[in-house]
C-alpha cells in the first residue's frame, strides 16, 4: 500500500467514525469486542470469496460480482453472483463460516468416525424473519453453491479471553498441524484461511433441504471440493440450468 493510499484510508476511517458517532480512540476496542468480532469475520469471508473467485475465474468467460454493496437495513443481504457471459445464465454463490470449534477427529462422533468439521448453512434469525419462515433451513434452490472454508472451525468455542484460541486438544493440533504442514498456531491459521471448499447445494440436500449443519470430511470429501477446481463443475451447473430453461419455455 502505498502512502497515499495509506493517507485516504486513513481519512475514509475517521469519516466513518464521524458518520457513526465512533469515539476513535475506543474504536478497535468496539471492532474486537466478542459480540461484534464474529459480523465482522462474515463480512471479512464474503469479500475474500468474491476476490478469489475473480482471481481463479477466466474473465473471458466469467463475471464475478459482489451483490448488496451497500445492503439496506431490512433486505435480504445476497452474497456473490457469478455470470457466465456466453449464455447470459447467473449463479447464485453464499459463503457460509465454519462452526466455530466443530473440528474434530471423529473417533467420538457417532456420525462420521474420520477428521470433519461442520458449516453454518442455516437462516440467521433476521433471515428468517425477512423470509416470513419458521424453518431455518435453506432450501435446495436458495443459491447454486455453498462456500466456505476451514478457519472458523479450529478455534475453541466459549472462550472467556479477548482472542480467539486454537483448539487445545494436542492430539487433534498435532493431526492438524500434519494435514496442513504447519508447525504452529500461526501457520495454521493461516493454512486454513487459505483451505476454500465449495458444494453444490443439489448434492448435499436432504429431502430439498440443504443441512443446517452439514458435515465436511477434513480430506477427500466427495461432495466438498477446492475452490479452486471449481470452474469445471460451474459449466455443468450452467449447462443444466441452460437445459431446464428451455424446457420450461417449451411448456
Amino acid at each position: 500500500m502505498t502512502n497515499e493510499e495509506k493517507a485516504a484510508l486513513a481519512e475514509k476511517l475517521l469519516k466513518y467514525c464521524k458518520k457513526f458517532n465512533v469515539p476513535l480512540e475506543f474504536l478497535f476496542e468496539i471492532l474486537e469486542d466478542q459480540k461484534v468480532t464474529p459480523m465482522i469475520r462474515g463480512k471479512a469471508m464474503e469479500y475474500n470469496a468474491f476476490l478469489l473467485l475473480e482471481q481463479i475465474l477466466p474473465r473471458t468467460t466469467w463475471s464475478v460480482q459482489k451483490l448488496n454493496l451497500n445492503a439496506q437495513t431490512g433486505t435480504y443481504d445476497e452474497d456473490i453472483s457469478i455470470t457466465h457471459r456466453r449464455t447470459g445464465v447467473i449463479l447464485k454463490v453464499e459463503s457460509k463460516s465454519t462452526v466455530r470449534g466443530s473440528i474434530s477427529d471423529g473417533k467420538r462422533s457417532r456420525n462420521l468416525k474420520v477428521p470433519h468439521f461442520l458449516v453454518k448453512s442455516h437462516r440467521s434469525r433476521s433471515n428468517i424473519k425477512l423470509a416470513g419462515s419458521s424453518n431455518d433451513r435453506y432450501s435446495v434452490d436458495s443459491f447454486d453453491v455453498l462456500i466456505t472454508n476451514t478457519s472458523n472451525a479450529i478455534f475453541e468455542g466459549n472462550t472467556v479471553g479477548e482472542h480467539l484460541e486454537v483448539v487445545h486438544d494436542q492430539e487433534l493440533k498435532s493431526l492438524l498441524y500434519n494435514f496442513y504442514s504447519a508447525s504452529n498456531d500461526a501457520e495454521l491459521i493461516t493454512a486454513c484461511e487459505s483451505d476454500w471448499r465449495y458444494c453444490i447445494p443439489v448434492d448435499i440436500a436432504i429431502e430439498g433441504f440443504i443441512p443446517r449443519t452439514p458435515y465436511v470430511k477434513l480430506e477427500s470429501d466427495i461432495n466438498w471440493k477446492p475452490l479452486a477446481s471449481i470452474e469445471q463443475r460451474l459449466l455443468q451447473v450452467v449447462e443444466e440450468k441452460r437445459r431446464s430453461n428451455q424446457t420450461t419455455r417449451r411448456k
